[in-house]
């Protein structure tokens, strides 16, 4: 049966054990992602019958994520229709990938409509590709880092961890200012939030790095592994008048993750024209499509 509860940090083993049993690739369902966006999204989780599901609720709509896990998929399909059914609403799955939305089409044929957004499709990147570079289509993107090298031949990679992460914060305070110019709302949103990852950074499991040159941070990026193959990078911030501080955190970071991880997910662009133009420049492996299912 379904159990959902406020997410908390001792729900991370089990939702990570349950994760480790399936091939998602999406960084929604990544265990630290959920945890510090919860209170943005209202979100709670339910870890029952070896099956991992998110709720959100609103007064007008009962979404659900696509359940994950070994469980019984069709049964725990039928639970959360009940479950809409009791709160007058109709069962909206979100985030389903194409193999899922088929199968939910197959076990329930002509029950749920689909459709999509490409604002929220996840981009996916081999980490070989991006810790090399190597190519014509990167061209571009070494240009940048040859003259971050020239104009900062005494820069550094750090690995954050407790001594030096309070500078990434500080950084960051300085990066809001730089842009508060842009959408208030979704930036005051990130900034609660990365606070928030920053503060049970060690508890989440993260792992991040940040470069310094001349002395001060001027770029930082962590995030979490998702399973065996794919980590998510959560949060990636440099000074935009550094140039190839975006391209050398990229790039440092994925030559550290390349080792234990074929991919890096790097989320969605949310429709942003200069964010979508940033990571489609850097040629997915794979353009996660996620599709919605909503009961007729």
């Amino acid at each position: 049966m379904l159990d959902f509860h406020e997410i908390t940090l001792q729900d991370k083993p089990r939702a990570e054990a349950i994760l480790r049993q399936c091939e998602c690739q999406s960084c929604e369902y990544a265990f630290g992602n959920v945890f510090i966006w919860r209170k943005i999204y209202h979100t709670q989780i339910s870890l029952s019958d070896d099956m991992l599901v998110i709720a959100f609720q609103t007064q007008d709509e009962s979404s659900f994520s696509c359940p994950q896990g070994s469980g019984d998929f069709a049964k725990t399909i039928e639970e959360l229709s009940a479950l809409a059914g009791q709160r007058g609403h109709r069962l909206f799955l979100y985030g389903c990938s194409e193999q899922e939305a088929q199968r939910i089409d197959r076990l329930f044929p002509n029950r749920f409509s689909f459709s999509v957004n490409e604002d929220f499709f996840e981009y996916i990147y081999a980490s070989e590709a991006l810790a090399g570079l190597s190519g014509r289509k990167y061209h571009d993107k070494r240009n940048h880092i040859a003259a971050f090298e020239r104009n900062y031949p005494d820069w550094t990679f750090e690995e954050i961890n407790r001594k030096n992460i309070g500078q990434c914060a500080e950084m960051n305070e300085r990066w809001l200012r730089l842009n508060e110019y842009k959408d208030e709302v979704q930036l005051s949103a990130e900034h609660n939030v990365l606070n928030l990852a920053m503060a049970h950074y060690d508890e989440l499991g993260f792992y991040g790095g940040l470069i310094r040159a001349g002395g001060r941070v001027v770029a930082f990026s962590f995030g979490e592994r998702l399973n065996q193959t794919t980590f998510c990078a959560h949060f990636e911030k440099a000074y935009a008048d550094v140039r190839g501080a975006y391209q050398m955190i990229n790039r440092e970071m994925a030559r550290r993750l390349q080792a234990d991880y074929l991919y890096i997910n790097r989320e969605e662009d949310a429709g942003a024209p200069g964010l979508r133009r940033a990571k489609q420049s850097y040629h997915p492996a794979i353009w996660l499509k996620k599709i919605n299912a909503i009961e007729k």
